[in-house]
């Protein structure tokens, strides 16, 4: 399989069965399972729509990190999904995406889709960190390093992805475990189109994503972490 061929990502996920999403939340889907309406990017050239999921490619260099926004901006929301990083001879070795959230879409002459704002990073080479290389969550004795990869990403599979971003507390859950947990210090943070990253690469990458779930105005609690005692701590405490 080549970087630039679409993949079945096998049935759509019907979250209702897996988590527990509370009753006083809304949840809709940003992907339709069709086709790519409701979303802005390099349509075609570096994202197709594939059977129940999205798929993020490149087959030539990329020079500039370019992303898949949706149309509509966010504030205060949960957002589910699953995302693999499509591991074969065809693809580069190494390679990471992440997700925009909270910052400004950037379109200029090198670049239509690029962003200027918060990036959270799942990372098939680098691990699981944020832009800044602060607000990881380390398990006593770990030396914190953005280079230490968590036991919970599976590389080469598909890995779920919880994110709750409630005012300025930026949560991040990675295969039930929480990777992420933070106050963010910007006081510009609003409303904006949430993206995908399609890295800057020299070599072939294609990253697939499906079960894309997303309530506002959440409630404050997390739904996929497993360890809840273990894993969660406050960071206003």
């Amino acid at each position: 399989m080549t970087a630039s061929t679409p993949a079945s990502a096998g049935p759509a996920i019907d979250w209702a069965g897996r988590v527990a999403i509370p009753e006083s939340e809304s949840p809709t889907r940003l992907y339709n399972g069709r086709d790519l309406s409701g979303w802005h990017g390099h349509l075609g050239k570096h994202w197709v729509a594939a059977e129940n999921c999205i798929c993020g490619f490149n087959t030539g260099p990329v020079s500039v990190s370019t992303y898949l926004f949706t149309k509509k901006a966010y504030r205060n929301f949960r957002l589910l999904f699953e995302v693999k990083q499509t591991k074969s001879a065809g693809c580069a070795p190494t390679m990471h995406s992440g997700v925009a959230i909270l910052g400004e879409r950037i379109s200029d002459q090198e670049e239509a889709y690029g962003f200027k704002g918060l990036l959270l990073m799942f990372c098939g080479d680098w691990g699981i960190w944020d832009t800044h290389r602060r607000n990881r969550v380390y398990p006593p004795r770990q030396p914190q390093s953005m280079m230490w990869r968590h036991p919970s990403e599976k590389l080469g599979n598909w890995n779920r992805i919880e994110l709750l971003i409630i005012g300025n507390r930026i949560r991040m859950v990675n295969n039930g475990h929480l990777v992420i947990d933070y106050l963010e210090q910007r006081e510009d943070l609003f409303a904006a189109p949430i993206g995908f990253q399609l890295h800057s690469h020299t070599a072939p990458q294609k990253y697939l994503f499906r079960g894309l779930v997303l309530t506002e105005n959440p409630e404050n609690r997390l739904v996929t972490v497993e360890r809840a005692q273990n894993d969660c701590y406050d960071p206003m405490a």
